[in-house]
């Protein structure tokens, strides 16, 4: 079943969405509670770009489906199994999602972003494309780096994410996603390889612009191996294996080496 196009919701009835649908209280008639001042930068950046944007494409360029099946394939290629709990840091609108649920028929995902919009039309989406929303499926409002107590995820990804983000922000974040994590978890993450054409193109077009002028829109931010794997040794991971945005990094069922178009990073915890 093709996915309804969405359109932008008001803040009053986002907020009224995410009771009911995403945290699962409030009935229907309830007054919504008075909007509150996004915490962070990030969050407001994010919010509206949410409100901004059609679902398919306010989480970027490319494929909905496409990207969505790629990503499952890099993480099951990293160790993902259909009874694995998976957190998706940053989930967006559902795009790993609507692939990722159904195929861990005996396990749980647990999809989080900052920006309420695109999680209420993630949990819309996946509702649509599955005929009713999957009991193995939720969808958290992360603010900050605070990630979903108690979970101790098999696995986090994080696509489309660190890619929007300072490095001090990374280590923060990367640092509190220990804090759930048992020895055996394993973090995938996408990032813009500096010593890539495509990421030094999106570098020259953010050093085009005022400090003022980077601040108002959601960030494009560059990495290269040696930064990235020592700024996620000072928070406790160890870089496992690395894979290049010019090449594949996982395989598709039918046997397929697939990429995303961004670099591709596996982390496990620092023993």
């Amino acid at each position: 079943m093709t996915a309804p196009k969405l359109r932008p919701i008001s803040p009053e009835r986002y907020y009224r969405a995410i009771r009911r649908t995403i945290l699962g209280i409030g009935r229907s008639g309830d007054p919504a509670p008075e909007p509150t001042t996004a915490r962070n930068a990030y969050a407001d950046l994010y919010e509206k770009h949410a409100a901004a944007l059609p679902p398919d494409s306010s989480i970027g360029d490319g494929d909905f489906d496409l990207i969505g099946q790629r990503e499952l394939a890099i993480l099951t290629d990293a160790g993902l199994t259909p009874t694995s709990m998976l957190l998706d840091f940053g989930c967006g609108t559902g795009r790993l999602a609507v692939h990722a649920v159904p195929f861990l028929s005996g396990g749980r995902y647990i999809g989080t972003d900052i920006a309420p919009t695109m999680l209420v039309h993630a949990a819309s989406i996946l509702e649509a494309r599955l005929g009713a929303m999957p009991h193995n499926a939720t969808f958290e409002v992360q603010l900050d780096e605070t990630f979903p107590p108690g979970t101790a995820p098999d696995m986090i990804c994080a696509y489309s994410v660190f890619t929007h983000m300072e490095h001090e922000d990374i280590f923060r974040y990367l640092r509190s996603a220990l804090t759930i994590s048992t020895a055996q978890t394993t973090f995938v993450a996408s990032c813009l390889q500096l010593d890539l054409p495509e990421a030094q193109n999106v570098f020259s077009v953010s050093a085009s612009k005022s400090l003022d002028q980077r601040w108002r829109e959601v960030r494009n931010v560059v990495t290269s191996p040696d930064l990235f794997t020592e700024v996620a040794r000072l928070a406790g991971w160890a870089v496992t294996a690395w894979y290049p945005g010019s090449g594949p990094a996982g395989t598709m069922p039918d046997g397929e080496r697939v990429g995303i178009g961004q670099s591709v990073v596996v982390l496990n915890p620092i023993r």
